[in-house]
Formats: C-alpha cells, structure tokens, sequence
C-alpha cells in the first residue's frame, strides 16, 4: 500500500476525531454567547468539509487512467478552496481586531482544546513531512488541511488561555490576538499559494 493510499484511509477516522471536537467547541461557544468561538468553530468545520471533499476527489484519482493529471488538478481545485478560505479568515481576524471581540471560556474548553492542539500540532509535522516526501498531491492537501485545523485550535486555545487568565478586553490580549491571526493568515496563504505553484508545474509536465 503507497503512503497516498494509507492516508487517505487514515484520514477517514480522523474526521469523525474532528466532528466531535467541532461539536465541543460548537457547544462551549453557544453557552458563553462567544462569536469568537463560534466564528472559529465554523472555519473548522470547513475544513472538514474541505477535508471530506479532498478525500472523495482522491478515491476517484485512484481509479483514473490519467492519475498524476487528475491529482494535479485536484490539487490546484484544493489550493484555490484554501485561499479562498484564508481571504476570509483574514477578514474576520481584522473585523475582530478592530471590535476586540472576544469573551471567557468554561475553563473545560482550555483543557480539551490544550489536549487536542498538543496532539494535532506533533502529527501536523510529522504527516506534512512524510506527505512532502511522498511527493502525493493528495496526501499534501489532507495534510495541510490538518496544519490549518491545528492552526485554529491552537487560535482557539490561546484566545481562551488570554481570556482566562488575563484580561480579555486588555490592549495585550488584542494585540497578541491579532499577531498571531496574522502569522496564521499568511502561514495559510503560503501553503494555498505553494499548493498552486507546484499544481501548475505538475500540469506542465
């Protein structure tokens, strides 16, 4: 079994790991009224979708006659879907910059979100890795679209550890909230941007 092939097979479970974190982080954003959290939770259930897609799209290119064309077209639809996705995540990060809009969590989304981000984070490097040694337009984007979901978590875990601990309407708490939207935005924007420059050049070919 090719390593493309395994993860896709690896990565249907892992869909379900993410609905139900959705649906953690969904509940806990509907019971302390924050749009933060809410806004958040719907990125990440985005990228499941997005996630569901690339792996329906990457069944079919194994059962093509013309594989590595459709994998390159695959990849250029994903790559184009993340940056469409990370305009977006700007946008907010900037309306939620300049409205400071952020609230305190139940200190259970703390603990879930830490254990989930410490998780997601190791295999995020470890997989993006592998999938770039393999060299699988399909494994690099259900791989990248791990890194985004750690990325949101690990937003989500930080707004939340600030809240908490700190003070949520405070000028450093803003700030930091806003730096670091802005290293996730253009880390997004890399990865959807590489994504297109490698499809293009794989198309050529």
């Amino acid at each position: 079994m090719d390593y493309r092939t395994k993860t896709i097979l690896l990565s249907i479970p892992s869909v379900i790991g993410s609905i139900i974190f959705a649906c953690l982080t969904g509940f806990a954003a509907v019971i302390s009224f924050s749009s933060w959290l809410m806004v958040m939770t719907a990125f990440y259930v985005i990228c499941i979708v997005m996630k569901v897609t690339v792996l329906v799209r990457g069944g079919r290119s194994l059962v093509s006659n013309n594989d590595k064309y459709n994998s390159a077209n695959n990849y250029k639809a994903f790559s184009l879907w993340l940056l469409a996705f990370d305009v977006v995540f700007g946008i907010v990060i900037v309306i939620f910059h300049i409205h400071n809009v952020y609230k305190e969590y139940p200190g259970y989304t703390i603990y879930l979100t830490a254990l989930y981000v410490f998780i997601r984070i190791g295999l995020s490097v470890k997989n993006m890795v592998q999938a770039h040694i393999s060299r699988s337009f399909t494994a690099m984007s259900l791989r990248k679209i791990d890194a985004v979901k750690a990325i949101v978590s690990l937003l989500i875990l930080q707004n939340a550890l600030l809240a908490r601990y700190g003070h949520p309407y405070s000028d450093l708490t803003r700030n930091l909230n806003s730096i670091s939207g802005a290293v996730a935005f253009l880390i997004i924007l890399i990865m959807s941007v590489s994504g297109l420059i490698q499809s293009k050049k794989a198309r050529s070919e």
